[in-house]
C-alpha cells in the first residue's frame, strides 16, 4: 500500500490543503468531501490506493474554509448554496495541471460534482455522485450532462432522501443508480467494500 501525500497548493491566492496519490498514470480523479467531512475521510476506506491501483492519479482537496484550507470569499459556499464550487474545482485542477478528470463527491461534494459536470463538461471525464446534496433546483439542467454519471445512495439515507436518486437518474441520460442496502448517508464509510466494488466497476467501464 502506497502512502498518501499531503501538501498545499495555491488556488486563486489561497492556500488549499490536499491529499494526493500519484500513480504516474495519465488518468486523474478528484474527490470532494461533504459538509461535515474533509479529505481525510477518503483515506479511511482506502480509496486513494484503490483508485491508484486502477492507474489513476488521485487528488482530494479540503474545500476552502473546511479542514486545513484557508477560507475564500471567492469560493464561499453555504448550506444549500454551492454555486461557487464549480469555479473552485476548475481552478484547483488547473493549479495541478490536470486538464480533465473523473469527479467524485459525496453529499455536498456530490452536488459539487454534478455542478462541475454541467459547468465545465470539457474538464470532466465522468461523475460519481454519492447522495448529492443541494442540487434539486438543477434537475432540469442535469439533462445537459452528457458524460457518464454514477449515482450512489444508501437505502437508509435520512440526510438526502433516496427518491432523489431516481429523479436524477431520469434527468441525466447517461447515468446509472446504485442503491446500497442497509447503508445510511456516507455510503463509502458505512459499506466501504460495496462502495469500492461499485465505483471501481464503473471506472473500469469508462
Amino acid at each position: 500500500m502506497q502512502s498518501v501525500s499531503t501538501g498545499y497548493v495555491d488556488v486563486h491566492g489561497k492556500r488549499v490543503f490536499h491529499r494526493y496519490l500519484k500513480s504516474g498514470a495519465k488518468k486523474d480523479i478528484v474527490m470532494l468531501h461533504g459538509w461535515s467531512f474533509t479529505s481525510r475521510d477518503w483515506e479511511t476506506p482506502g480509496l486513494f490506493n484503490e483508485y491508484a491501483n486502477l492507474s489513476f492519479n488521485v487528488y482530494a482537496p479540503d474545500y476552502p474554509g473546511f479542514g486545513m484550507s484557508e477560507p475564500s470569499d471567492f469560493y464561499s459556499v453555504k448550506r444549500g448554496n454551492i454555486e461557487a464550487s464549480a469555479s473552485f474545482i476548475k481552478d484547483y485542477m488547473q493549479s495541478l495541471g490536470v486538464e480533465h478528470a473523473v469527479i467524485l463527491g459525496a453529499s455536498m461534494g456530490g452536488g459539487m460534482a454534478i455542478l462541475m459536470g454541467m459547468a465545465h463538461p470539457d474538464m470532466v471525464d465522468a461523475v460519481i455522485a454519492v447522495a448529492p446534496a443541494w442540487v434539486e433546483n438543477y434537475t432540469e439542467k442535469m439533462k445537459n450532462i452528457e458524460k457518464p454519471v454514477l449515482l450512489v445512495w444508501g437505502s437508509e439515507d435520512t440526510v438526502v432522501d433516496p427518491h432523489f436518486g431516481n429523479k436524477y437518474r431520469s434527468a441525466i441520460k447517461n447515468s446509472q443508480l446504485e442503491i446500497v442496502e442497509g447503508s445510511k448517508h456516507p455510503v463509502y464509510l458505512e459499506k466501504p467494500k460495496r462502495f469500492i466494488e461499485i465505483t471501481t466497476g464503473f471506472l473500469k467501464s469508462l
